[in-house]
């Protein structure tokens, strides 16, 4: 990792499509936004004022979203939250078919001022779902680069419309339950998931 002063993380998103011949379709390439969240979870961090153990700093968790296409030119530093995330009103089953392999958690969602974010709808008061990144979904590239890749597969996320993305991460303030804050941002156009392909995200964080 670069030294703390001249930090600048950047990141990079791509959406693949898999389907079960084998054939692959990038459908997007973009770079994201890299919200305001890291620089408070990274604040805590090198100033030894959040969470004491270090794990708790790590980027674990991931959200997807379906109105993420109304804030396509308006998005910023300053986002906390995706515009709607799944699991809000029908909890996990928004994400998860009879075969998912996504893990999902049930924990709180930091507010722009470290509070916990209520849910806009349904009985989850302040939890949320997020999906978990295993060990194995998290590759480093180079010395100063991280891939995560966030894979759904056939059963996962069908007759959702997709259109937003966010990384979290795990706990930086060292709550009990959990508070994860948003620390990195990307809606992208539509894709209308159906179990005739599986997606696969590729997002990369340059430290």
């Amino acid at each position: 990792m670069k030294n703390v002063e001249t930090l600048d993380p950047k990141g990079h998103l791509e959406i693949w499509k898999i389907y079960p011949n084998g054939e692959e379709a990038l459908v997007f390439d973009e770079d994201n936004t890299i919200t305001s969240g890291m620089g408070v979870g990274l604040g805590l961090l090198y100033a030894g004022s959040g969470a004491t153990d270090i794990t708790n700093f790590q980027i674990r968790y991931f959200q997807l979203g379906v109105q993420g296409d109304t804030v396509l030119t308006t998005y910023g530093v300053d986002q906390v939250s995706l515009v709607s995330a799944l699991g809000q009103v029908n909890g996990g089953t928004d994400y998860s078919g009879t075969e998912s392999g996504i893990g999902l958690t049930v924990q709180e969602l930091m507010d722009w001022d470290g509070t916990a974010k209520s849910t806009v709808a349904g009985s989850f008061g302040d939890n949320w779902f997020f999906g978990l990144l295993t060990d194995n979904s998290i590759k480093r590239v180079d010395r100063n680069s991280v891939t995560y890749i966030i894979y759904l597969d056939r059963d996962t996320c069908n007759s959702q419309i997709l259109n937003e993305i966010g990384l979290f991460m795990q706990n930086p303030i060292g709550l009990d339950p959990y508070r994860s804050n948003l620390v990195a941002y990307r809606p992208f156009t539509n894709i209308s998931k159906t179990s005739d392909f599986a997606l696969v995200f590729k997002w990369t964080l340059n430290f």
